[in-house]
Parts: C-alpha cells; sequence; structure tokens
C-alpha cells in the first residue's frame, strides 16, 4: 500500500482500541480511514473488540492479548460468567446464558440469569428482542451496550454499577 497507509498504521498500532474517528485523526479522510480499518481487518492486523455506547464498533490490534476473555479479578463469579457469555452471544435468553456461564466451578441458576438480564435490562445493558410467551418461550435479549470485560454488578442502592466505566444507573420501579 502506500507510504501513508504504513505511517498511519505506525501511529496507531499500540492502542489498546480504535475507531475510525482515531485513524482519520492521524492525518486522513473520513473514507480512507474506514478503507484501512476494513483492510487492517481483512490482513488480520486488528479484530473486533467491543461496541460502544452508540453503537460504534471498536477495534483492538492483533498482536495485543484480548479484552475481557479472562476474568478481571481472577477468581470466577456468577456475573463475571454471565456477562462474558453476553458479550460473546448475539442474543440469549435467560437458559442460554445460565448454559454457557457453568464454568470455573460457579453454577448459575436459570433463576440467577433471569434475574440479572432483569437488572440490566432497567439499567439500559439489555433490550428485549423478543418478547416472552409465558409457559411457550422465554425472552430474548441483546446486548446494547458492551462497556468491556468486567461485569456490570447490582447494587444494594437499587441501581447497576458498571466498573467498566463508573457510570451507576438507579434501577426503574423501586429499591432494593
Amino acid at each position: 500500500m502506500s507510504e501513508l497507509f504504513e505511517q498511519i498504521w505506525s501511529a496507531v498500532k499500540d492502542l489498546p482500541d480504535m475507531h475510525w474517528q482515531d485513524v482519520a485523526a492521524r492525518g486522513c479522510a473520513e473514507d480512507t480511514a474506514k478503507r484501512y480499518l476494513r483492510l487492517w481487518l481483512r490482513e488480520g492486523r486488528v479484530r473486533p473488540s467491543r461496541v460502544g455506547p452508540t453503537g460504534k464498533r471498536f477495534y483492538r490490534p492483533a498482536h495485543l492479548p484480548p479484552a475481557g476473555l479472562e476474568p478481571a479479578s481472577g477468581e470466577a463469579t456468577p456475573e463475571g460468567n454471565m456477562w462474558r457469555a453476553m458479550r460473546q452471544l448475539r442474543q440469549f435468553s435467560p437458559t442460554d446464558l445460565a448454559a454457557h456461564a457453568n464454568a470455573g466451578g460457579v453454577a448459575v441458576t436459570v433463576e440467577k440469569a433471569r434475574a440479572y438480564c432483569r437488572h440490566l435490562l432497567g439499567s439500559g445493558h439489555l433490550k428485549v428482542r423478543q418478547t416472552a410467551i409465558p409457559g411457550q418461550r422465554e425472552a430474548l435479549y441483546q446486548i446494547l451496550e458492551d462497556t468491556g470485560p468486567r461485569p456490570p454488578k447490582a447494587v444494594r442502592l437499587a441501581g447497576i454499577l458498571d466498573p467498566n466505566t463508573g457510570a451507576f444507573t438507579p434501577a426503574k420501579g423501586g429499591a432494593a
């Protein structure tokens, strides 16, 4: 490719993650930045990293370790296992979540997965893809905001604390 292509790659290759705007800020136009990201993705220089709050797609250089695949604290927790499963699945039901989150010596029941989904739905981290029909099918959820590897946690203040962004979202509909 061109000299600009390699120059911009040298400038962004050590960023923890990047969006096309980060690439464009290094000295190229929007269309060029998007084209470079597509080429780097095809060449294997970058891989998808996360989706930001407004749907922005971020990419991580392939030579850096994947973010968020291991527990952030070193020990497995039900919330951590469910959050990692949510980040990997396109859409999921509480039963799917419980099945994928039973790992690392941590048992996750369908009831626990259902409660966690309710908490994250109330905080705006999830949206309902398909509504439930009692006795026939469960609700299907989709993650709206992938904020990072550490799982958002329900706290006794009746809300959700996201340790990735430090944001606290009060729960809708009452106290804990």
